[in-house]
């Protein structure tokens, strides 16, 4: 289902599997700019793990005039410090051609609308500490920075 954005021409997509090699393109595109390991047989069947089952989130498309620009997943958990249902905007990629234009500041927006929508009480990402354009669009969007370490250890990988 489409969900149209505060800008007529941009459109968050749900992927499924008619579009899922669409998102493959764009998640190895992230992957490589952030020289991230990148096994895309592994990455595809996670995606399909987790578009298996709506309770996990949401994986979309980012649409600008009915073409794939990027794509967004949006990871659920609970937090009894934030009051509940916790959304977690884990990748947000738009292609270097897209950039600037506002994409990611009404894809953004579209998300908090459509988390507010279904009870979320609070959106979090991250960035890479060396991002400061993602970060600077993050600040001016709302997110903050507070002040806590966001410390991962990896298991059974």
């Amino acid at each position: 289902m489409d969900h149209p954005s505060q800008t007529s021409s941009i459109r968050l997509a749900a992927v499924d599997e008619s579009n899922l090699d669409i998102a493959m393109h764009f998640v190895g595109q992230f992957y490589e700019h952030f020289q991230y390991p990148f096994e895309q047989n592994r990455k595809r069947a996670l995606l399909a793990e987790f578009m298996a089952d709506e309770s996990l989130g949401r994986l979309w498309l980012i649409k600008q005039a009915g073409v794939a620009v990027g794509y967004t997943i949006v990871a659920f958990s609970f937090s009894l410090e934030r009051n509940g249902r916790v959304a977690f905007i884990d990748e947000l990629f738009i292609d270097s051609s897209s950039r600037s234009a506002g994409v990611g500041a009404t894809v953004l927006a579209e998300i908090e609308v459509w988390c507010a929508s279904i009870g979320v009480t609070t959106l979090r990402l991250e960035a890479e500490a060396s991002n400061e354009r993602a970060t600077a669009l993050y600040m001016r969007c709302g997110y903050v920075d507070q002040h806590r370490r966001l410390l991962t250890k990896n298991h059974g990988e």
